[in-house]
């Protein structure tokens, strides 16, 4: 018997397949770097500090001065194997609600679902908020013209209560790709083995999704297996 979230796929797959490129996010720049993780709720495995190839996209690609969904998509790069965070621009007290921003200036960053770790039992949301000077606009062609460095500031947070500081995001240089080219981060697919996704009956429907996204573009398999592209003058 096919599964209800094996069926919630196929639009997704439909959608991909028809536009050749990603069902969201279709268009975005990478940056490589590196995370300062503070001690506390990161996983045991998960070192004080780790490579970090971030790709940041709009959800639509709207024109300047039109809100958009942002996003930032972290892959970790750890001994163990990657561990990607899709992070997108949400109504923060409400930790679930998609909301689009104004400018990468602006934009408030969350995992949209929570994270629990060998460490936290507890549902912890992740957030990303940008630090310093970063484009007032949603246009990714400006965020690639800027370049580097870009910063965020790490949090984690409960259902409901503060944000609690949680390490540094430095993204130092552009990696040159154009969008096929991009690797496909999955949350579900790569995480440490003492990280899960919250809740867990909302995991086989966005597992479904990435594939069906993946397949109706002909991408990898999405497991980072392979190198990231490599921009003139970046190792």
């Amino acid at each position: 018997m096919i599964s209800m979230h094996t069926v919630f796929a196929v639009p997704f797959r439909a959608a991909s397949a028809l536009r050749g490129a990603r069902v969201f996010h279709p268009h975005g720049v990478l940056f490589e770097g590196e995370a300062e993780l503070t001690p506390g709720w990161w996983p045991r495995s998960v070192p004080a500090r780790v490579p970090v190839t971030a790709r940041l996209s709009g959800a639509v690609g709207t024109p300047d001065g039109v809100p958009d969904i942002l996003g930032l998509a972290l892959r970790f790069s750890l001994e163990s194997g990657p561990w990607d965070l899709l992070l997108a621009t949400l109504h923060v007290p409400t930790r679930a609600v998609l909301l689009p921003a104004r400018g990468w200036s602006t934009a408030r960053y969350g995992s949209l679902m929570a994270y629990r770790t060998n460490v936290d039992l507890a549902p912890r949301w992740i957030f990303a908020l940008p630090e310093g000077d970063q484009p007032s606009s949603t246009s990714v062609r400006e965020l690639a013209r800027r370049g580097g460095p870009l910063v965020f500031s790490l949090h984690v947070a409960a259902a409901r209560g503060p944000l609690v500081p949680a390490g540094r995001v430095t993204l130092e240089r552009e990696v040159h790709a154009p969008d096929d080219a991009q690797p496909s981060f999955d949350p579900v697919l790569n995480r440490p083995a003492s990280v899960e996704l919250w809740p867990r009956w909302l995991v086989p429907f966005r597992r479904d999704a990435y594939l069906g996204s993946r397949t109706g573009r002909g991408a990898a398999d999405g497991s980072a297996k392979s190198g990231l592209p490599t921009s003139a003058g970046t190792p």
